[in-house]
């Protein structure tokens, strides 16, 4: 099952804003996420181009694994602003 345009868009929209946030909270981190969801968009956006060319079970396999790989690199990403943001906090005196 495909979601719905807008709700793919929002997440992503909302992914990039926090690697975005991330730059700023930790630089190191943020490029090495940055090159990798670069590199996943990059490859999803060729899978996109054929998708129309394979068959079901195809789409259903590359569907499943980038909304898999865009959840897990959104969700390290949060988690890296998340810690970013404590020890920041943290380091307060």
């Amino acid at each position: 099952m495909i979601e719905k345009p807008e709700v793919k868009e929002n997440r992503l929209g909302l992914c990039q804003s926090e690697l975005a946030s991330l730059k700023m909270v930790n630089p190191k981190a943020y490029a090495a996420r940055k090159a990798y969801f670069d590199n996943l968009v990059r490859n999803a956006s060729v899978y996109s181009a054929v998708r129309g060319d394979v068959n079901s079970s195809t789409k259903d396999t590359l569907d499943a694994l980038y909304k898999y790989k865009t959840n897990q690199v959104c969700a390290e990403i949060e988690r890296d602003v998340l810690n970013g943001l404590i020890r920041k906090g943290e380091s307060v005196k």
